[in-house]
């Protein structure tokens, strides 16, 4: 357990939060979580702040739960209530948690939780909302920067968009701190919709999961259900859980292929606010100006199968 990776989840559940969190507890072996902080995006920060303290207990999770920030850097949040439900969780209901939120805001806490290890130690950061609290993180206390190993991250797109033709969702929603946190000189691994899109369950496996006694597979199928009635994934016959392939890639890198190359937000008000330029002109740069490798292939197959044992992995530790 000594190798173990530190790891500060920020997120924003919403479904595929939820579901990536299910990875990481399902591996107490490879994390050490050391706290979930929160950040508006899918839905209000009330909502997913709740869900972050109802999912940690529900997965058994000892961890601190931090709020962070009800608003983007620059503009009013435009929350996902459409994708994934009034309450963020396609309307399955997680019993409530009893262990309070941690009166300090999310930013300050990380920003103590890191230096405050042991010398010599790091801690990657898995954001899987937008990128607000990070950012603030970077600009504000910028003496945690050396103490992080890497920020692995779900966001952007080297091709295509989700919300517009050309803008993912995380990035979308702030795209003044995601500019920031893609160009701070940390390490990042970007996990967007070239390779998300590749990582998921099928029709069947969703459904599978949906008619199992398991308390963990049966939520989590009926929360990849909501997904599938709606109009991202209605005639799809796969339906992408991309916040999970964070963790995935710290469990098992070998299943992704990516580039390292900059990469630059588009920030202005036009057509492609929240664009991720990723300039793939590998000739024109050194490795030292290249701080981002971008994921852009997947094998959909071992995803899923890791994913499901995961799944199924949580249900039995919660018999226990």
């Amino acid at each position: 357990m000594e190798n173990r990776r530190k790891i500060i989840m920020d997120c924003d559940p919403g479904i595929d939060d939820a579901i990536a969190l299910c990875l990481a507890a399902a591996h107490p072996e490879a994390f050490e979580l050391l706290a979930i902080t929160t950040v508006t995006g899918n839905q209000s920060i009330e909502k997913i702040t709740a869900n972050a303290r109802n999912l940690a207990e529900f997965y058994r999770l000892d961890v601190p739960v931090a709020k962070g920030s009800p608003v983007p850097l620059l503009r009013s949040p435009l929350p996902a209530a459409d994708v994934h439900g009034k309450n963020g969780l396609g309307e399955v209901e997680l019993p409530q948690a009893k262990k309070e939120l941690v009166s300090e805001n999310a930013v300050a806490f990380m920003r103590d939780l890191i230096m405050n290890l042991p010398e010599g130690e790091k801690v990657t950061l898995v954001p899987t909302g937008p990128l607000t609290n990070i950012a603030l993180l970077f600009r504000v206390f910028p003496e945690v920067k050396e103490r992080i190993e890497e920020v692995v991250l779900m966001g952007g797109s080297a091709s295509y968009g989700n919300v517009t033709p050309t803008a993912e969702f995380n990035i979308y929603e702030d795209p003044e701190a995601a500019q920031i946190v893609y160009n701070e000189g940390v390490p990042t691994v970007m996990c967007g919709l070239d390779v998300t899109r590749k990582c998921g369950l099928t029709r069947n496996q969703i459904a599978k999961l949906a008619q199992s006694k398991g308390e963990v597979s049966r939520r989590i199928g009926d929360m990849l259900g909501f997904y599938l009635e709606g109009k991202s994934y209605k005639h799809a016959p796969m339906c992408a859980i991309h916040d999970a392939v964070t963790f995935m890639y710290l469990l098992h890198p070998e299943l992704f292929k990516g580039e390292r190359m900059p990469v630059t937000v588009e920030c202005s008000g036009g057509v492609n606010r929240g664009m991720t330029i990723c300039d793939r002109r590998w000739w024109l740069y050194d490795k030292e100006d290249c701080p981002v490798c971008v994921l852009l292939d997947a094998d959909e197959l071992k995803f899923q199968e890791y994913m499901i044992e995961a799944i199924y992995e949580m249900d039995e530790r919660l018999k226990s």
